[in-house]
């Protein structure tokens, strides 16, 4: 316990699933955490979980005003920041015959526009407090699979931002890390616009290619993301850690 005591950290996508878990597992560690979601009304109940260190900005971080007000939050309630989680994400299951650029860009703005702009934006902070970025990618920058190009593109991109951010913050004392969970059982599943039914038989087919046997949960990302801006993880810089099972060892 205590382990980012005086720590600020801003989550996106904070209102449920990978988000939630690293926001109050770091706020369990003393951070003082601010959540960023779309829902409210989701936002609000995470922060009754831990009234005392997590507060939140409402909006949709693909657009402009959202992120100013998220800067300016933390600006004006702590004054400083030392860890962006960059997790807020998105993804559309559909061949390339399918594919129309209204889809590129709801997830491309989403997984990589918004993170970038948001980054870019703390960055003053973070050099200052020499801390940490995590960017939440995922197998599929490296494990390809039919149906899910934007996806495996959108994260594949997420990947090299992250190493090369690495490379050129190092001289600063700021870290920039990478985790790319497999399956994790999220609300995800829920929004790509697929009837139950297919959203269960996904899982299923998930899970087949698990050795591990199971399908991931948020606290398996959670622990990984405490450790990365840990004093533990010190000397971990560039790396895309994979949390998926084992899945990527097949």
């Amino acid at each position: 316990m205590g382990r980012l005591d005086g720590k600020v950290a801003v989550v996106t996508g904070g209102s449920s699933g990978i988000g939630k878990g690293i926001a109050l597992l770091y706020a369990e560690e003393g951070a003082d955490v601010v959540i960023v979601s779309r829902s409210e009304e989701n936002l609000k109940e995470v922060c009754k979980l831990n009234e005392n260190k997590i507060t939140y900005v409402a909006g949709d971080i693909t657009k402009e005003e959202t992120v100013k007000n998220i800067v300016e939050y933390v600006t004006k309630k702590f004054g400083k920041l030392d860890i962006l989680v960059n997790n807020a994400g998105c993804s559309t299951i559909k061949p390339v015959t399918q594919i129309k650029m209204e889809d590129f860009d709801k997830v491309f703005n989403l997984d990589v526009r918004a993170l970038f702009h948001l980054t870019i934006e703390f960055l003053p902070f973070i050099i200052k407090s020499k801390g940490n970025i995590i960017n939440i990618s995922s197998i599929a920058s490296s494990h390809r699979a039919p149906n899910l190009s934007l996806y495996c593109g959108s994260k594949g991109a997420v990947d090299n931002f992250t190493r090369c951010w690495a490379l050129e913050l190092a001289k600063d004392g700021v870290r920039v890390n990478g985790i790319a969970p497999g399956a994790v059982e999220t609300n995800i599943f829920n929004v790509m616009g697929l009837p139950p039914e297919h959203v269960q038989k996904f899982k299923d087919e998930a899970k087949s290619h698990i050795p591990c046997g199971r399908i991931g949960l948020p606290e398996d990302i959670s622990k990984v993301a405490l450790f990365l801006v840990s004093d533990e993880a010190y000397y971990i810089n560039g790396a895309i850690i994979p949390v998926d099972g084992g899945t990527g060892a097949i």
